[in-house]
């Protein structure tokens, strides 16, 4: 299983769902349903998935990064939602 390296250098293991349900409440905060959403949303956590294939680290920068796009490209709104997280709670 792929160890996830926290900004501040901890490791915790990748919980796929961890990584959904994210998703999920940036689709929902940008004012969208999980069921109109639904395929941005198995697409963003697939992708990640994909990344963490046959890797035994994987930083949250590039999970961020890697969710940000899909989002970017498929649901701006969330994309917003997900960055305005970030600055209301200081993680960028």
């Amino acid at each position: 299983m792929t160890d996830v390296v926290k900004r501040n250098g901890k490791k915790e293991q990748f919980k796929p769902q961890k990584l959904r349900k994210a998703v999920e409440n940036a689709i929902t905060d940008a004012g969208y349903t999980v069921t109109e959403q639904m395929s941005t949303i198995e697409q963003a956590t697939q992708d990640v998935e994909n990344m963490t294939m046959n890797r035994n680290e994987i930083s949250s920068k590039e999970i961020r990064n890697e969710v940000v796009n899909d989002l970017e490209s498929n649901a701006p709104k969330a994309a917003q939602s997900w960055r305005n997280y970030e600055r209301t709670h200081g993680i960028r």
